[in-house]
């Protein structure tokens, strides 16, 4: 399909950003967005996600005990920092070291509790079940929907027993149980584009925690799927020139949007959202 037509499509990505703030879909929309800053905590998201991606190999090579692991993932910590430049060549050209080398040294201090609970999952699942969870069988696909009208990059694709599922690998807090609400809309989503991808149902998905290496297994109910085709919906509304009713929320402070995010007027159709 040309690149063009994928524009019409929503972004499973503006579901996620619809769930934190419609208004962020608006501005998103009109070429808004600005380039997120290089800061510690920012490439430390960088390094999670891609430490997170050898977990598999790192369980592989380990003997399933703790300490082993941990050495694994210390081996993985290597190639991350050796790899990262060259993967986010654009986003880190002229890197100042010190922010490097203070997200490096975060990142390194979460690995004993990473360690710690995928050895715990390894003995409550048993190993070769865990690097099933979340070995990639693709990494990052883009994945369309005509049917959906919708679009999306998971983080992974994985070939769990003879079933493509999504994986989804995330870089911030776990919750004490299950998933995150965000997380879960993400998954259905993309477990819709790969059911129409695949032509074969997905039940089911795995969250990834990687700051603590938790892995989550989510099941797909159907008012999550329902919930996907209703925020669609409301972001087509939002596309066609809709601005949601402004809500004032602590994470406003921090909004990449707040220079443009002025008008406070409410309409019918911005109360829908």
């Amino acid at each position: 399909m040309p690149l063009i037509d994928l524009k019409l499509h929503a972004n499973v990505s503006e579901l996620t950003l619809y769930l934190k703030c419609p208004r962020q879909v608006y501005y998103t929309y009109r070429k808004h967005e600005l380039a997120p800053e290089i800061t510690p905590e920012y490439l430390e998201h960088m390094m999670l996600k891609e430490l997170a991606i050898g977990y598999p190999d790192a369980i592989e090579r380990a003997k399933a005990d703790e300490h082993d692991i941990h050495d694994q993932l210390n081996i993985e910590m290597e190639r991350v920092k050796a790899e990262l430049e060259l993967i986010y060549s654009t986003e880190l050209r002229d890197l100042p070291f010190k922010v490097l080398e203070t997200a490096e040294n975060v990142v390194s201090e979460q690995i004993e509790r990473i360690a710690t609970n995928l050895s715990e999952a390894i003995s409550k699942y048993g190993q070769e079940e865990i690097i099933q969870m979340i070995r990639p069988y693709r990494t990052e696909p883009v994945l369309h929907s005509d049917k959906l009208k919708m679009t999306g990059i998971p983080s992974a694709i994985v070939n769990y027993r003879e079933k493509m599922v999504p994986l989804s690998i995330r870089t911030g807090k776990c919750p004490d149980s299950g998933v995150w609400r965000n997380d879960r809309i993400h998954i259905a989503a993309i477990a819709m584009l790969l059911e129409d991808n695949y032509e074969d149902s997905v039940e089911h998905g795995f969250v990834q925690y990687a700051r603590h290496g938790n892995i989550r297994k989510v099941k797909i109910k159907p008012e999550d799927r329902r919930q996907v085709l209703k925020i669609r919906s409301r972001i087509d509304i939002i596309k066609d020139g809709n601005l949601p009713e402004r809500k004032e929320v602590p994470a406003c402070n921090y909004c990449n949007f707040t220079k443009f995010c002025t008008t406070t007027k409410s309409s019918l159709a911005s109360k829908l959202f």
